[in-house]
């Protein structure tokens, strides 16, 4: 039992980690208040991905969509991306979700106006949700 908690622990971490890596190798902004610092800066909307260690849509979405490099393309020349942990970051209670991974579009000017799109979108999907 001890071994199976071990197991468990470590292979949360390792998803914790995950969406951190994800976030150096693409680009991505992991703070909420210097993603909205720096959308002010360049007058652009954010793009928020929130996800959890135990979720493999969120897994999933960061691999086969947000990691292409067409996809990341477009969404750096249009947006302030952001990828969060839910369980980790410190968000306002309007982005509150009990569902993951969910994405938000948010305006840099007033960021209580905001797109809530929930779960996983394919490439062919999101790419015309961001646009």
């Amino acid at each position: 039992m001890k071994n199976i908690l071990i197991i468990v622990f470590l292979a949360t971490l390792s998803f914790a980690q995950s969406y951190k890596d994800f976030a150096k190798e693409y680009g991505y902004e992991t703070d909420y208040k210097a993603a909205l610092i720096k959308a002010k800066k360049e007058q652009k909307p954010i793009l928020m991905v929130q996800v959890t260690n135990y979720c493999p849509w969120c897994r999933k979405l960061e691999k086969k969509v947000l990691a292409k490099e067409k996809i990341n393309t477009d969404i750096h020349k249009r947006y302030i991306p952001l990828i969060v942990n839910r369980e980790e970051a410190k968000l306002p209670k309007r982005f509150a979700t009990p569902i993951v991974p969910v994405t938000y579009i948010i305006d840099y000017k007033d960021d209580t106006k905001f797109t809530k799109i929930m779960g996983y979108k394919n490439k062919k999907d999101f790419t015309h949700m961001i646009k």
